[in-house]
């Protein structure tokens, strides 16, 4: 739940016949936390008693804590820092100046007696600090590049099982019975116009006797003569 604005709380305060106290620090040992939970009741508590004074502490989320710094994504891809650009302008339309917590209380020698009211509503909106939410980003990035490493592995093997299938049902190639020979029919087969779309599963070509194009037709020899036997 939001927690009431200083402004308002002052005024609240000042309705019960009461002084309020800001608070810059809370370092109290002794304190005795009521079971109240609305700022209203609290204040009938302490009008009722011997008090005079309303002590409050508001806490709040620092927004530096979620902001990606620049020099922590600056080399990363193009569409990595688009996120990353993406959430820090989510961060800086949050209004941080709503509070994370507020202490009201009044001393009772030496004690704190009071109640402490919570709104985690970053937590709530599952808004994480700068560190965890780089980490978070740079995950799905690693899965999103492992699905698109794999879709071309498994791309690439089914182009190279489609272009030995068109070797293996042209009559031609069965009389390619050297390196040099099958080096040249190749490089000639990618240059027709429904065939360049091989090229890449070759590229560099190298030479006859070395190279992509050499280590792909010396394999695709091998499996054309066992598919003979």
């Amino acid at each position: 739940m939001s927690i009431i604005t200083k402004k308002d709380l002052k005024e609240k305060i000042i309705y019960y016949n009461l002084i309020p106290m800001g608070v810059s620090s809370l370092n109290i040992s002794n304190q005795i936390h009521l079971n109240i939970d609305k700022v209203e009741d609290f204040l009938k508590f302490v009008s009722s008693s011997a008090f005079e004074y309303v002590y409050y502490y508001y806490t709040y989320y620092n927004i530096e804590k979620y902001i990606i710094p620049i020099d922590w994504y600056c080399e990363y891809s193009k569409e990595f820092k688009a996120v990353v650009n993406q959430h820090n302008q989510h961060i800086e339309s949050l209004d941080f100046n709503s509070p994370k917590s507020l202490t009201l209380f009044t001393l009772q020698g030496g004690t704190l007696v009071g109640i402490q009211l919570d709104n985690h509503w970053i937590e709530n909106q599952e808004i994480y600090i700068a560190e965890e939410t780089i980490e978070i980003i740079e995950a799905q990035f690693n899965r999103e590049v492992k699905k698109i490493s794999d879709y071309k592995k498994d791309q690439y093997k089914d182009d190279e099982h489609k272009l030995r299938n068109i070797i293996f049902n042209d009559p031609e190639f069965q009389y390619c019975k050297n390196q040099d020979l099958r080096y040249w029919y190749l490089i000639e087969l990618l240059e027709e116009e429904n065939m360049k779309k091989y090229k890449y599963l070759v590229q560099p070509y190298g030479i006859a006797v070395s190279g992509k194009v050499k280590m792909f037709m010396d394999k695709t020899w091998i499996l054309f003569k066992e598919q003979k036997k």
